[in-house]
């Protein structure tokens, strides 16, 4: 009986112990456990703790503008700077891309952050200490903020490249503003370049800056964010006479002012209304003086949409309106179709994934859903071989892209970099625990 009590005894007193610290340790996530790791957070935190160096960044590749596939300064102050990161970069890719490799300390997937490089023929008239030193050239749709977004991004990856569940491939592409007639773009070359393998790409992202929202504020969505883009030639031959004689020739201008009129009936009449679409005339040359009769007139113009079948449907009406005109009026015609980029299409994969991480950096009042435009990228071109996703990010001032007072608020620098490097760390993580 006596060995009875004592037993009771002896559990009573082990009850009154301190549970064991060890053990509360064992149960506890470790520091480094991905769990644990707030990724929005750590990452804002570096960017803005980077924010000087950003500015200087951005002002920098403002200052040296270069146009497509010219970008030979730019290419070697982006390559110098990812070097001294310990990245792995490759330069002279279709002539002056860049690929700079991160390998994490973790095997797993390939994730790539993507930036493009070139600027436009426009001249500067932003009036800031540090505007284009090339004349008639500037950075007027936000490629130098969108490349120290991403250096800055590779910057912040690189200090925890220790605890990467992958690889991070940071793609600096040139000419995306737009190749000349018949000639591939920066997408399309780097593409047919290799820039997508060795290693190969599981998903891409990449980001624009958009003057219509406010800086910080950010839009995305599923599905079509930006629009199919095609180029329209358009040749009109009739016969000339004189001015005073319009029976005696086959007068083109009127001809050409026929067919823009009822080009415009394939987007009021020929498709559904709440369907986008544009199509634009934005140059006519034709006649050669004020009393004759022009002998032919071309027209220049562009196409926007967002299926293929709307495409398609646009330009096989172009085709019967100029036809038409052939039979009514006696001209002759021709109709070159250019597609340019197909729309840019979001993985809704990647878009889930990434919307409660940039909400918990941001706030939900800061992520909004995206209106798609008609303005293209050839981004497009990604996204069509592999999942990607592409966002708008606010850049504030207002002033539209390609417009010679065009700039950014330079606070996005504390956000971009921030989303970009957490959008890249989340999806390793995920799909190293799939």
């Amino acid at each position: 009986m006596k060995r009875i009590i004592a037993f009771f005894l002896f559990i009573a007193f082990l009850r009154l112990l301190p549970a064991s610290p060890r053990g509360a340790d064992a149960a506890r996530p470790t520091p480094t456990s991905p769990v644990e790791f707030d990724a929005a957070a750590y990452f804002l935190d570096g960017a803005a703790a980077m924010f000087a160096e950003s500015v200087q960044l951005r002002r920098q590749l403002h200052r040296m503008p270069e146009l497509c596939f010219q970008e030979k300064e730019t290419s070697a102050f982006v390559a110098a700077y990812l070097k001294k990161l310990g990245l792995e970069v490759s330069t002279g890719i279709a002539g002056t891309g860049i690929k700079a490799v991160l390998r994490g300390g973790r095997p797993g997937a390939v994730v790539g952050l993507r930036a493009d490089m070139d600027a436009l023929p426009i001249v500067e008239a932003t009036g800031l200490p540090f505007a284009s030193q090339r004349p008639g050239r500037m950075h007027a749709c936000g490629h130098d903020a969108h490349m120290t977004h991403v250096l800055a991004a590779a910057k912040l990856l690189a200090a925890v490249r220790d605890r990467l569940a992958g690889t991070v491939v940071f793609i600096f592409q040139p000419c995306e503003e737009g190749a000349p007639m018949k000639e591939t773009g920066g997408a399309e070359r780097l593409i047919a370049a290799g820039i997508l393998e060795n290693p190969r790409l599981d998903a891409l992202f990449g980001l624009h800056v958009l003057p219509d929202l406010p800086a910080g504020k950010i839009a995305l969505r599923p599905g079509a964010i930006m629009a199919n883009v095609s180029w329209i030639y358009v040749r009109i031959q009739g016969k000339a006479a004189h001015g005073a004689f319009p029976h005696q020739g086959i007068d083109a201008i009127f001809a050409a002012a026929q067919a823009v009129n009822q080009f415009q009936a394939l987007i009021s009449r020929y498709k559904d209304p709440g369907e986008k679409a544009v199509l634009t005339i934005g140059r006519i040359n034709g006649g050669v003086r004020s009393n004759v009769i022009a002998e032919s007139v071309e027209m220049e113009g562009t196409v926007r949409t967002f299926s293929d079948e709307l495409e398609n449907r646009i330009r096989l009406g172009m085709e019967n309106i100029l036809r038409g005109l052939e039979t009514s009026l006696g001209v002759k015609t021709s109709l070159d179709f250019e597609k340019v980029n197909p729309a840019v299409m979001n993985d809704a994969g990647l878009h889930d994934l990434v919307l409660p991480v940039f909400r918990r950096a941001l706030g939900k009042a800061n992520v909004l859903t995206a209106e798609p435009l008609t303005i293209g990228e050839d981004f497009s071109l990604y996204s069509r071989r592999l999942p990607s996703l592409f966002f708008f990010l606010g850049s504030g001032v207002g002033n539209a892209l390609h417009s010679p007072a065009f700039t950014v608020d330079e606070g996005i620098l504390k956000v971009a970099p921030a989303l970009l490097a957490a959008a890249a760390f989340v999806y390793l993580e995920t799909k190293a625990g799939q």
